[in-house]
C-alpha cells in the first residue's frame, strides 16, 4: 500500500465526507490495483466487525446479571485458594499476623531509639569526635590503634 493512502486510511474507511483529498485517493484507488484490493478487504473487515456489535434496542434476558454473579461465585468456591480465602480461620489469622508485625515492629524501633541508634546523633561522628584519625608512620599507625583497641575492649565488658 502506498504511503498516500495510509496516510488517510482512516478517513477513507469511515467515508468522512467528499473532499479534495480523498477525490484524489478515489483517483489512486482506481488506477492502482494494489491499493484497491487492500482498502476492499479492509472495508469487508470493517462491515464483518460492525456487524458483531450489539444493536442498542436488544437488552439481556432478565436475571442474566444475577446468572452471571451466582456462576462467578460458583467457580470460586470450587477453586483451592477458596478454602483460605473464605475461611474465619483465615481473617483471624491475619489479623493476629498484622497484631505480632506492629508489635514487633514497635518493640524493635523503640529499643533502636533507647540504644541510640535510631537518635538523631550520628554515632560515627561521635565517634571521630573522641578518637582522631592516627597520622603519622605505619607503626605510629598500628600503635595508636591496638592501643585504641585495648582501652575499647576493656570499656565494652
Amino acid at each position: 500500500m502506498h504511503g498516500s493512502v495510509r496516510d488517510r486510511l482512516e478517513d477513507l474507511l469511515a467515508a468522512r465526507g467528499r473532499t479534495a483529498a480523498n477525490e484524489g485517493l478515489t483517483e489512486h484507488l482506481s488506477s492502482c490495483n494494489e491499493c484497491s484490493s487492500e482498502v476492499a478487504s479492509m472495508k469487508a473487515q470493517c462491515e464483518l466487525l460492525q456487524s458483531l456489535r450489539p444493536r442498542e434496542d436488544v437488552e439481556p434476558a432478565p436475571g442474566f446479571y444475577s446468572r452471571v454473579l451466582q456462576r462467578i461465585e460458583e467457580r470460586a468456591k470450587d477453586s483451592i485458594w477458596a478454602v483460605f480465602i473464605y475461611s474465619p480461620i483465615t481473617k483471624r489469622l491475619v489479623y493476629a499476623s498484622l497484631t505480632v508485625a506492629v508489635m514487633l515492629g514497635t518493640y524493635v524501633i523503640t529499643e533502636e531509639k533507647r540504644d541510640g541508634h535510631l537518635g538523631g546523633t550520628n554515632m560515627v561522628a561521635q565517634e571521630l569526635q573522641y578518637h582522631p584519625l592516627v597520622a603519622g608512620s605505619q607503626a605510629e599507625q598500628r600503635d595508636a590503634v591496638l592501643a585504641n583497641f585495648a582501652s575499647r575492649s576493656g570499656s565494652l565488658q
